[in-house]
């Protein structure tokens, strides 16, 4: 026997241990590596809700004139957007409602059997829109888009 035979003999049974050994480790440092980059940042600190700014509610009126005892078709959309026909005895005429929305629109479209009428819409007592109208069986249309 040669003096390297020994040594190759403990050789040949230690290699492949050692590759496999080597090859662990470095496979865990690889994914400690990619665990640490894909690792999310620090928390950023979350305030707490704020209070909401104060806000008035929004009235809305309609209004509509006209010949004192004339009777009236009147049409008009609520605050929720749906629409309304009412017919009253006599002119003047309103109607108010008020919501917590930050905008507000209206509608409204008024006939009469007499030779004059008018309509107003206000918004928080402020005059949004106003017409008038004078001729036999009179008919006319106020309108808010955004208020």
């Amino acid at each position: 026997m040669s003096p390297g035979t020994p040594r190759r003999s403990v050789l040949a049974r230690v290699w492949m241990p050692l590759v496999a050994v080597v090859a662990l480790s470095l496979g865990a440092l690889s994914m400690w590596k990619v665990h640490q980059m894909s690792a999310p940042g620090p928390v950023l600190t979350v305030n707490p809700p704020q209070a909401p700014e104060q806000f008035n509610p929004k009235k809305l009126t309609y209004e509509v004139f006209g010949a004192a005892g004339d009777s009236a078709l009147i049409s008009y959309v609520d605050i929720s957007g749906h629409p309304h026909t009412v017919e009253p005895d006599s002119l003047p005429w309103n109607y108010d409602e008020s919501t917590m929305l930050s905008v507000v629109s209206g509608s409204i479209s008024v006939q009469v059997h007499g030779d004059f009428v008018g309509c107003r819409i206000l918004v928080d007592d402020v005059i949004r829109d106003e017409h008038t109208n004078t001729h036999a069986n009179a008919d006319i249309t106020c309108r808010v888009k955004s208020a």
